[in-house]
């Protein structure tokens, strides 16, 4: 199974029901959930009174404008090669998902002979589906410039060249935050396999996590528990949710064009989080029972308040219920 389809079926089936993961490529490959989607989505905790959205919310602070994906890649990641050479973590970490998202196309067809698109309208039917080869056609003219020039041209040769994986080891390198809070729970993946062994982590992913979490952006958080919310256990599917409502409700972009839950991959129009109105809160809504989703909330408000304070003590100590 190709990486692009593996993460398009999670997106389908568990960005829609708040799981999954627009993984880098050192994590480890999930399967998507059995459970049938809810029809409609669950009353809010309190009958009556939706739970506020991002436009309800004052943001913690005021952060910097994030470079948007443009529809050039190239022309993006060519910007910003230079600062990133030169130790911009925000512009290492950038290049890196860029490169990464479209390699998850680009590999399809880098290695074949012909034209690219028919290569993948070629593919079989019984493992794409026509939106999903509609989907990589979309991302393949995104990136196709990738596959035929180099972006670092102007840079310094170098023998492995300027992979995703250089990119992302550099931001963490340089101490961007988004890329340790990713490199911290890759490792705490890796460490507890996936959380089944708890007790093997080591306490400087925690540390790790729990100062970044107090940096204040709340996009942190929001990776954090989107990350966790593909586990299949249900508690800690429920703290994970209540880790993005409390992230949304801080200012982190729960949007359709959320940098963190790619609603992009999101190829099945039948899925109502698939169109333009998705967002991380109507995702989550429909994906818990109404119990669930009521205890999601009630524990958003306590990590709210927690991430408000930037106390990292107090952060860690929701950070060790999470994980």
């Amino acid at each position: 199974m190709t990486r692009f389809r593996n993460v398009a079926l999670v997106v389908a089936l568990v960005v829609v029901a708040a799981g999954g993961f627009y993984f880098l490529r050192d994590e480890p490959e999930v399967a998507a959930p059995t459970a049938s989607l809810p029809t409609q989505a669950p009353a809010p905790a309190e009958p009556g009174k939706p739970p506020p959205t991002v436009s309800d919310s004052t943001p913690v602070e005021a952060h910097k404008p994030r470079t948007t994906t443009g529809s050039d890649p190239f022309e993006l990641i060519r910007s910003l090669a230079k600062a990133a050479f030169n130790g911009d973590g925000r512009a290492q970490y950038q290049i890196s998902r860029e490169l990464d998202r479209c390699e998850m196309t680009l590999a399809l067809v880098r290695k074949q002979a012909g034209d690219p698109e028919t290569v993948i309208w070629s593919l079989p039917e019984t493992g794409w589906p026509q939106p999903m080869k509609e989907g990589a056609i979309v991302e393949l003219r995104r990136c196709i410039r990738l596959l035929k020039e180099d972006p670092f041209a102007d840079l310094p040769p170098r023998k492995d060249g300027y992979s995703f994986r250089y990119w992302m080891d550099r931001a963490v390198e340089s101490g961007y935050p988004q890329a340790v809070v990713e490199r911290s729970l890759s490792d705490w993946s890796r460490q507890t396999e996936g959380g089944t062994h708890a007790m093997r982590a080591n306490s400087e992913s925690f540390d790790k996590l729990a100062s970044t979490a107090a940096s204040g952006d709340p996009e942190i958080a929001l990776t954090i528990g989107f990350r966790q919310s593909m586990f299949e256990d249900p508690a800690r599917k429920t703290s994970a949710s209540a880790w993005m409502l409390a992230a949304c409700r801080l200012g982190a972009d729960c949007s359709a064009s959320s940098k963190v839950v790619p609603f992009w991959m999101c190829y099945d129009p039948n899925f109502a989080n698939c169109s333009v109105d998705g967002n991380v809160e109507l995702m989550v809504s429909t994906a818990l029972s109404p119990g669930d989703y009521g205890d999601a909330y009630a524990q958003s408000q306590v990590i709210e308040e927690a991430l408000r304070s930037r106390d990292p003590d107090v952060i860690r100590k929701l950070l060790e219920k999470l994980l």
